[in-house]
């Protein structure tokens, strides 16, 4: 591919760490892969864990050539790349150990994980370093981005960090520590935004570690980068008509999607009356008692639960549902889910509970319908007005759609990220000609190199999804990532 030459000419390689790659969940992380692949670096992605889904979309079987995995614990290539570290950097290599012990001593399931991956981490670091990675980025803020940092001050690479959901809402001890080392952040809502600026600026000094500087010294530019969806592929179709309401679910099914709650809701739709086929489309832990439910209340000519399914047929699914609905339990669910902008994407109209990033995609009534939180009978009446009303199903769905053409398309959100991990490279490839010029007889040493975005980018970035913090707008340090 043009790119990939272009990239080994220019010696520039993104280095994705992730948990698991590929992981049939993690959708929008391969999208955001791909869009990254089709940019001026290589991509290098290292898993910390092998892959074991039972289903891998097309898109990802397509970068597993790009993948690094790491070898059993006691091979020999794996402790060549300990050999190499203890050897050139032993102080480096026994402060990263230490790091994990000191960090984490009171968190003891979280210090097992991360000592776990500690072997892993060193031989990425190697292969890291032998593969010509400028530039690192995690793409969770919980082992993933442990792994970029310890990564970081092992070869002196910078690093950045994506923080989502989980990672930065519940516990991580070492949070405030890993953003503040990073070039800078990448979030996917307005609202972790905030959260995660709070913690820049001072929330997190009770952590260890995190409050060595002041916050005032850390500049570190926390960017909205909107989850992407592909608009040729998530593509509307005209709806059927019928007396049977098709709803549709996405999702693993874990207790967070409020899943019960939509089969008390089929339950007392069926009783008022109403002709429902309702599916699930997803795998998970609770599928074994999700049909104990369906069975106790006789739906299993309503309900279906399809197991898992690759994008390529859920995009089908989507097309095909007349409702999209997400009675979601918002104290263990954060952020926007992605399948609400995948259904709008296809003007498909969608129901949901409520969450602080909400209002960023829907607007109650006009491009969504938002419901109280474990209330089977008002999702029931939720599907039976809308259901009644197809004017405004159709009026809804053309609001979210605009909303998702405007903010979440992966055409646009894809480039923006393009440019933020281009400028990333040219604040490394300007920092290595100020510090050439530094050592040449007569040279005077430059200031920092400083990557604010440009008056076009920014101006692009008002309607990409991407949007940059005050912080922006000042000097992105490409040897932050150092220790």
């Amino acid at each position: 591919m043009q790119h990939t030459s272009t990239a080994r000419r220019q010696g520039s390689v993104l280095g994705c760490i992730l948990s698991q790659f590929p992981r049939y969940d993690e959708a929008f992380i391969l999208r955001e892969l791909v869009a990254l692949s089709h940019g001026p670096q290589e991509l290098a992605i290292f898993s910390l864990r092998p892959c074991r889904d039972r289903v891998v979309h097309n898109q990802a079987t397509a970068l597993i050539p790009q993948t690094r995995y790491a070898p059993f614990v006691w091979s020999a290539a794996l402790w060549r790349s300990h050999a190499s570290f203890l050897t050139r950097s032993p102080r480096a290599y026994w402060g990263a150990l230490g790091w994990i012990f000191s960090r984490h001593w009171n968190h003891p399931v979280i210090l097992m994980k991360t000592l776990a991956f500690f072997p892993k981490t060193v031989h990425f670091a190697r292969l890291a370093l032998e593969g010509g990675v400028t530039h690192l980025h995690a793409f969770w803020a919980t082992y993933p981005a442990a792994s970029a940092m310890l990564m970081s001050r092992l070869t002196g690479i910078p690093y950045s960090v994506s923080g989502h959901a989980h990672d930065i809402h519940t516990t991580n001890p070492t949070l405030v520590e890993k953003i503040r080392g990073a070039q800078f952040i990448v979030t996917c809502t307005e609202d972790n935004r905030r959260r995660l600026e709070s913690l820049l600026n001072g929330a997190g000094g009770g952590e260890r570690g995190a409050g060595e500087q002041t916050a005032a010294s850390h500049r570190t530019p926390v960017v909205v980068s909107y989850h992407g969806v592909d608009l040729s592929r998530f593509a509307p179709v005209q709806k059927s008509g019928g007396e049977t309401c098709r709803l549709l679910v996405v999702g693993s099914l874990f207790p967070c999607k409020g899943l019960e709650t939509l089969v008390e809701t089929c339950r007392l739709l069926r009783d008022r009356g109403m002709r429902v086929a309702c599916t699930m489309a997803g795998g998970g832990p609770l599928e074994r008692s999700l049909r104990r439910l369906i069975a106790k209340h006789g739906l299993g000519a309503t309900v279906e639960i399809t197991g898992y399914v690759s994008q390529e047929r859920v995009a089908v699914m989507y097309q095909q549902a007349h409702l999209f609905v997400l009675p979601l339990v918002s104290k263990i669910h954060w952020g926007i889910p992605n399948v609400l902008i995948e259904a709008l994407a296809t003007k498909t109209p969608v129901i949901c509970c409520d969450l602080p990033s909400m209002r960023e995609l829907i607007e109650h009534g006009r491009s969504g319908w938002i419901i109280p939180e474990d209330d089977p009978a008002a999702l029931a009446d939720a599907v039976t007005t809308l259901w009644a009303d197809p004017a405004r199903r159709a009026a809804m769905a053309e609001l979210g759609y605009q909303r998702v053409a405007e903010r979440f398309s992966l055409e646009r959100t894809g480039e923006a990220l393009r440019r933020l991990f281009a400028g990333s490279l040219a604040a490394l490839q300007e920092s290595r000609r100020a510090s050439l010029d530094s050592h040449r007889p007569g040279g005077r040493a430059r200031s920092a190199p400083s990557t604010p975005l440009s008056a076009e980018a920014r101006a692009k970035s008002r309607d990409s999804g991407f949007r940059p913090t005050a912080g922006q707008e000042g000097t992105m340090d490409s040897t932050r990532g150092a220790p």
